[in-house]
């Protein structure tokens, strides 16, 4: 770390826009995360307030791309198994995005037992980004970006 900057970790992430247009680069990551032990993860920046998210393109240029214009981030599964130390079961279900195509997957969230249902996750999730865990990628997509969810087997 200097006195003018702070060292960030890059991780390769690949874009897919609401447009449909997708972009892959880098976004940096902070060594730590601000609300939870371990490294800053791409769903934690994605999440923070700030609108743009900078994307370093493989042509060494710097984009900055509008938070609510993603609809699909994807990159590689974590290298932690969360869902495993806190005992969250998964729900499979399938998303269809509004001009993203479909991904199927397993979302953990954490519900109240009066309210299970994928439904009530989605109606009551703060967060603009959720996590979909596939079998060999991670998505982090955006809800605005969803037309429709359903369980899946």
């Amino acid at each position: 770390m200097s006195d003018y900057r702070i060292e960030k970790v890059r991780r390769r992430v690949e874009l897919t826009l609401a447009s449909g247009d997708k972009l892959a680069g880098d976004v940096f990551l902070q060594a730590f995360a601000r609300y939870r032990a371990g490294p800053e993860e791409p769903f934690d920046v994605l999440n923070e307030p700030d609108p743009f998210l900078p994307l370093a393109l493989a042509s060494g240029e710097l984009v900055l791309v509008q938070k609510s214009q993603i609809a699909v981030v994807t990159t590689e599964l974590p290298d932690r198994d969360d869902a495993a130390e806190t005992g969250l079961v998964g729900m499979n279900i399938t998303l269809t995005l509004t001009r993203a195509g479909t991904l199927t997957g397993s979302i953990f969230p954490e519900v109240r037992s009066d309210r299970p249902r994928l439904m009530d996750f989605l109606n009551t999730n703060p967060l603009h980004f959720l996590l979909l865990f596939s079998a060999d990628r991670l998505h982090i997509v955006g809800t605005a970006h969803i037309a429709f969810a359903k369980p899946s087997t």
